[in-house]
């Protein structure tokens, strides 16, 4: 586990979900009942744009921004918006070879408010008849090119069915060339539990470990840790506190937030921080390391609209690594 190379150039892929967010920037969280675009100050939308969403199609996006060989698995609904879809993943160099294109299917969507006021986003899902990908669908890929394998913390039967492939897969090879596993344990609920056990690396968010009554990251890594398989990475952000992660028995390491000037689009942040995490360890750096990474990053992203400005940042070199040429100090 975490035994990989710096030099390792297989591809990391993220498997999960991808939809589009129809994003409306509002000057304050619209008043119930009232008509945004009117002259009511608080109901006035500034910007209205479509952009690709969901958890793992986010994370692959910051991977490739970062300079990683990303790739994305998942469904797609063979509607008008899978080209939009589709070129933006190759916008930021993502490989769809293998999505799953599901015809007669509508494609899921999310209906983002964001307040610029407050910096708020306020998401509105659905998901008409877009099915998750199946065992059968991750069967048929051949791991052979991957040195990292991300899942979405979701459809949890078969989830923990697929990653059960992978680590038979990793039974036929020398131990620095495994796939490494990770998760997403986002949403407050119980049955992602099942999915702990089986990665080497999870990441659990604020929201799950509130639900599980945690009260600050130490319970929750000690507690996460307690389900996790021995040796396991246990990563825990915790917005505007940082990140806090450990490995096995070590000692806890912390890492501040790095907040921007002006927080203008919070959409993503936590993506931003799991993907760039990944990054670095992946490229070999230490846990502390990596999750500081990771938070700086994250903060970076919740500095700017959208993605691509964060492409800027990362090519402007003031977020470089000492030893990685793509990672932050």
């Amino acid at each position: 586990m975490m035994s990989i190379s710096t030099s390792d150039c297989r591809s990391m892929l993220c498997v999960g979900h991808v939809c589009v967010d129809l994003i409306n920037l509002c000057s304050h969280y619209p008043e119930e009942g009232a008509k945004v675009g009117t002259t009511t100050a608080n109901n006035r939308c500034l910007e209205q744009r479509w952009q690709r969403g969901g958890n793992a199609a986010n994370n692959s996006t910051v991977l490739g921004l970062l300079g990683a060989k990303a790739a994305f698995l998942g469904t797609i609904a063979d509607s008008h918006e899978k080209r939009f879809l589709l070129d933006d993943f190759a916008k930021y160099g993502v490989n769809t070879e293998k999505v799953v294109v599901c015809k007669g299917c509508e494609c899921s969507t999310s209906f983002v408010i964001l307040s610029r006021a407050s910096a708020s986003r306020t998401i509105i899902h659905s998901n008409k008849n877009l099915p998750e990908l199946s065992v059968d669908d991750f069967a048929q890929v051949d791991l052979t090119p991957y040195q990292w394998i991300h899942f979405e913390g979701r459809n949890v039967a078969n989830v923990a069915q697929m990653i059960k492939l992978v680590r038979e897969h990793n039974k036929g090879l020398p131990q620095g060339e495994f796939i490494t596993t990770s998760v997403e344990i986002e949403k407050a609920k119980p049955e992602l539990e099942a999915l702990i056990p089986l990665v080497d690396v999870v990441f659990v968010s604020k929201d799950f470990a509130v639900f599980k009554g945690y009260s600050n990251m130490a319970e929750t890594l000690e507690g996460v840790k307690a389900m996790a398989h021995p040796g396991a990475v246990v990563v825990c952000p915790w917005g505007e506190e940082g990140a806090s992660a450990c490995q096995g028995s070590e000692v806890m390491v912390c890492s501040p937030a790095f907040p921007p000037a002006n927080v203008v689009d919070t959409l993503g942040a936590g993506d931003t921080f799991n993907a760039a995490t990944i990054f670095a360890l992946a490229h070999g750096s230490s846990l502390e390391d990596s999750i500081r990474f990771g938070c700086r990053i994250a903060g970076a992203k919740v500095g700017v609209i959208g993605w691509e400005p964060l492409r800027g940042l990362l090519g402007s070199g003031t977020l470089l690594l000492k030893k990685e040429a793509s990672l932050a100090t």
